[in-house]
């Protein structure tokens, strides 16, 4: 049983300083640090597809949360649009942005893992019946694959 401990312990330890260093932030409650971070909030609530999911789901109280500069996402902010449950935090969509351009990204998660794309290219390709379906990227357009077969045992 002692030998159980140690490690467990550690793991909470490693677990709480690893929490510590990516802090998510609700953006209502958020308060910029400096001029880009403001700059860069106001640019998010000024996309058309924010404004309307804000104004879709507005008795659901939509918010975004902004994740810091991480180097897994190019050191961008990561945003994620959604609801906020109070509890739980239910993401609509997740949205980079480069703080030094203010170029705004989109994260899609397909079926072969997470692929940032350019707004431009999620706006064109987000309404067709395409986008919905399992696809991946390959140089900048969506391809379709097909799902895995099933096997029951």
């Amino acid at each position: 049983m002692k030998t159980l401990i140690k490690p467990a312990l550690f793991f909470i330890l490693f677990a709480c300083s690893f929490q510590g260093s990516w802090a998510q932030d609700l953006a209502s409650s958020y308060k910029p640090k400096n001029k880009t971070e403001k700059l860069m909030i106001a640019k998010i609530r000024a996309l058309p597809e924010v404004r309307d999911f804000f104004k879709y789901v507005e008795k659901d109280k939509p918010d975004f949360i902004i994740n810091p500069p991480n180097p897994t996402f190019n050191n961008c902010y990561a945003m994620q649009v959604g609801i906020d449950f109070g509890d739980i935090f239910r993401t609509h969509f997740w949205l980079l942005i480069d703080p030094k351009t203010f170029q705004v990204y989109y994260e899609d998660f397909d079926d072969s893992g997470m692929e940032t794309i350019t707004l431009k290219e999620w706006r064109y390709w987000r309404n067709r019946p395409e986008f919905n379906k399992p696809h991946k990227w390959v140089k900048a357009k969506l391809v379709l694959v097909k799902p895995p077969k099933k096997t029951f045992r």
